[in-house]
């Protein structure tokens, strides 16, 4: 009986395509604080969480939660082995960087009763726009030329490590549009005792900004590449969007 069990369970993990057997070797990753429905629960819970768990089911992974500003140097200070929500900006030297793996569906959101109208990434010019740490680089050539240092937007402009402090901004200060993903904004706003009836999402045709992971060493990055791969062609990337309530535009499966 013991040994049918061990053959159905190497037949089970052949299946899924999961390693036979386990590599206990510890992966730090540097994390963003909590933005559920993102990354939750100090790291225990959310679609990051899980997609990098699933792709890597062979490591014992510990998430290292830091601002945003803070991930994109974490392997180049020691501090950690892997670093999420990377966009790659001429990078070079001692990363290798994953495939695209996550996904955030940005709108622009400002005050109902402010009556804002927002048509067009130039419309945002002059409003106190707050985004996270590095957004002027990851929202396309438009947002980048207006919002960079010395742009047309930036005085107004603020980037915020914490999409916590990103969304207590937005409340605290009149005439303010916060650029960020949709749940992550209900989600913090509804901890602050605001509603989304409040507010108005423009779609400014913003694009959908997906990371990648950076890792110290080649060969993980292959590993998880490679289990990203299968969590897409078994469709299991889908159902964690869907279990997470995340818009399909978010899939970053080909």
């Amino acid at each position: 009986m013991r040994n049918k069990t061990l053959k159905l369970l190497v037949l089970f993990q052949l299946l899924l395509g999961l390693p036979l057997f386990a590599n206990t070797s510890e992966l730090k990753v540097a994390i963003a604080n909590d933005a559920p429905p993102y990354v939750a629960d100090n790291a225990k819970s959310g679609l990051e969480v899980e997609i990098i768990q699933q792709a890597l089911p062979g490591y014992s992974i510990k998430f290292l939660q830091m601002g945003w500003g803070d991930i994109q140097n974490a392997i180049k200070n020691g501090i950690a082995d892997a670093e999420t929500n990377v966009y790659e900006h001429g990078e070079t030297g001692g990363h290798f960087f994953s495939k695209k793996y996550v996904g955030f569906v940005n709108y622009a959101i400002s005050r109902k009763s402010e009556d804002i109208k927002i048509d067009n990434v130039n419309d945002l010019v002059g409003h106190h726009v707050i985004a996270w740490k590095g957004a002027h680089l990851d929202l396309g050539p438009e947002f980048e030329r207006l919002f960079s240092p010395g742009g047309a937007g930036s005085k107004n402009y603020v980037e915020i490590q914490d999409s916590r402090d990103q969304v207590r901004d937005f409340w605290q200060n009149e005439d303010s549009i916060a650029i960020i993903d949709k749940s992550i904004f209900a989600h913090f706003s509804m901890k602050q005792g605001r509603s989304m009836d409040e507010v108005d999402t423009h779609k400014v045709f913003l694009p959908v900004s997906k990371f990648k992971m950076a890792f110290k060493d080649e060969k993980t990055r292959d590993e998880f590449n490679k289990g990203l791969a299968r969590l897409c062609s078994i469709g299991e990337y889908a159902k964690l969007l869907r279990k997470h309530g995340i818009s399909e535009k978010a899939n970053i499966c080909e």
